[in-house]
């Protein structure tokens, strides 16, 4: 049986296909409100939502390059418009460049630092400044099989993949005054 997050509002980043679309419908089926976030694929984000209102539950769908501070802002504020509270947030979005690290060009490698890293970062931050003022809530980063076993040309994928894997899930020591630990 799932648990119930009944009324709960979750924020799944990249939820447009694949991962993300799994993990906003399951979290819909366990109770949550969600906000599908799509850096592109708008017609795939409301396909998500869609099924999200066909389960009973709310869904919004926000536009929004996770790497990039100006987007995650106006995101944040969307999804805290349309919802009284975020709950969850759960870092899915993501993107990789299947090359050799040898013909791997430079605007590829910060595109995948850019979403992936920095994205995770961002987000995280922002949701945490939210659920602080609202006395907690709960923080999920999506990791990779490739954190720990390096997947032939993925270099840059991989080495964002280990450097997620090092942070904490969010930082417990400064993140107990919020109410998450």
């Amino acid at each position: 049986m799932a648990p119930t997050l009944e009324s709960k509002t979750a924020l799944i980043t990249g939820a447009s296909k694949g991962v993300g679309k799994g993990i906003a419908l399951e979290l819909a089926r366990c109770g949550c409100h969600i906000a599908v976030n799509y850096s592109s694929d708008a017609r795939g984000a409301e396909a998500t939502a869609a099924e999200v209102r066909a389960l009973g539950r709310q869904a919004v769908t926000v536009q929004a390059d996770a790497g990039v501070a100006a987007d995650v802002d106006r995101m944040f504020a969307e999804v805290l418009r349309q919802f009284p509270r975020l709950d969850i947030l759960v870092n899915n979005a993501g993107t990789q460049t299947w090359k050799a690290l040898l013909d791997l060009e430079e605007a590829e490698w910060d595109n995948v630092i850019r979403t992936n890293l920095k994205g995770c970062f961002l987000c995280t931050q922002r949701a945490g400044r939210h659920m602080r003022e609202q006395g907690g809530g709960s923080i999920v980063n999506i990791g990779s099989g490739c954190n720990k076993v390096p997947f032939p040309n993925l270099s840059n994928y991989t080495r964002v993949k280990a450097a997620s894997r090092c942070s904490p899930n969010p930082p417990p020591l400064n993140w107990r005054s919020i109410g998450s630990a």
